[in-house]
């Protein structure tokens, strides 16, 4: 895929997330990989999402120095099968974070394309043992502060699983709001999810390495 085309998908990608309420704020940022580089499309720091526009995204090198532009940097160099990271403030998550916790293991959906999801302090997204240690065993979400850092093998990938977390945060947020008992996904089934979430994820890896995007893999 050429880099415009990339470029028209991440453009494509920030419309859809800014138009549900997801990007908000300067802090805010989305990026592709580009296949077989060491290079990504980046666009950050806009005051106005909705109205972005395909001037604002810039391609970057891994090697790039700047703060938010290192922390895509490393989870791409970490993790070989992402395509997509998306980090941003929507409104549950904002809620989630205020409730004093991450997001526990209780939706189908979410084990099988989430997997687990931790949280990051501001503090330690430079370091890279705590990026691998978030994002271990194939995990794609975590709390950064009050906003959610989401990956996905591809565009589409990292879209989904951004309004998935988000949709997941609202049900266990009011759960807990009107004291509902609130069960976990049993262990086996978390283990038969994982297994399935690295299945693909590996495979994700290889299609990037031999610089292609994923196929199959688009959609639950």
């Amino acid at each position: 895929m050429e880099r415009t085309q990339i470029k028209e998908q991440l453009l494509e990608g920030c419309q859809r997330l800014a138009s549900k309420g997801f990007l908000n704020t300067p802090a805010d940022s989305f990026s592709l990989r580009i296949p077989g580089q060491m290079e990504m499309v980046l666009v950050s720091g806009s005051k106005d999402w909705p109205q972005i526009e395909i001037a604002d995204l810039r391609s970057v090198p891994f090697s790039a120095k700047d703060e938010l532009s290192l922390l895509h940097a490393c989870i791409y160099q970490e993790r070989g099968d992402v395509g997509g990271i998306a980090i941003s403030s929507p409104k549950w998550v904002r809620l989630l974070a205020n409730c004093g916790g991450s997001l526990p293991a209780v939706f189908d959906e979410q084990v099988r394309h989430i997997g687990s999801s931790g949280s990051l302090n501001d503090d330690e997204v430079m370091r890279s043992d705590m990026v691998r240690e978030a994002f271990s065993q194939g995990a794609n979400a975590a709390l950064l502060g009050g906003r959610l850092l989401c990956l996905g093998m591809t565009r589409d990938r990292v879209l989904f699983n951004t309004e998935l977390y988000e949709k997941c945060a609202q049900a266990y947020v009011i759960a807990r709001a009107c004291d509902r008992r609130i069960s976990r996904i049993p262990l086996w089934v978390r283990l038969i999810a994982n297994r399935r979430l690295l299945k693909d994820e590996n495979i994700a890896s290889v299609s990037y390495r031999n610089g292609r995007i994923p196929e199959g893999i688009n959609a639950y």
